[in-house]
């Protein structure tokens, strides 16, 4: 597979996952303004396509590209928007924000999964995630 290739499935696959672990989510989640959940969304969305790019062999500007491609499609933000929560990202992976470990390791899981209740675990961390912000 060449690089455009990758990217492509990369971007596909993202897509896929996060539409799975989004749908086992509260409803109008994309319209949320509370910063704890629009980060830790944010977050594990961004963990799960740089964990699916660096499989992929992409280096970290084509994951960025890809990140904020899929961020943009599967929540609805415009480009500003996503820009935005993105330039924070590195800055939140440095600290080890949780939701990014989470959607790196749940993404792997989601397509290592041989049956259908193991791939809803792993789409199900997202919701988990939401839960804890919303006891804490």
């Amino acid at each position: 597979m060449n690089q455009e290739e990758n990217r492509e499935a990369v971007t596909k696959m993202s897509m896929q996952f996060l539409a799975e672990a989004i749908g086992q989510c509260p409803a109008g989640l994309e319209k949320s303004t509370d910063r704890d959940i629009v980060f830790a969304v944010a977050g594990f969305q961004y963990g799960a396509v740089q964990s699916a790019a660096y499989l992929a062999g992409l280096d970290a500007q084509a994951a960025a590209e890809i990140a904020s491609e899929v961020l943009g499609r599967i929540n609805g933000m415009h480009q500003d928007v996503v820009e935005n929560i993105l330039s924070l990202m590195p800055v939140l992976l440095r600290k080890e924000y949780p939701p990014i470990g989470i959607g790196g390791r749940a993404i792997i899981g989601f397509y290592n999964s041989s049956t259908a209740e193991e791939k809803l675990s792993a789409a199900d961390s997202l919701r988990e995630i939401l839960r804890q912000i919303d006891e804490a």
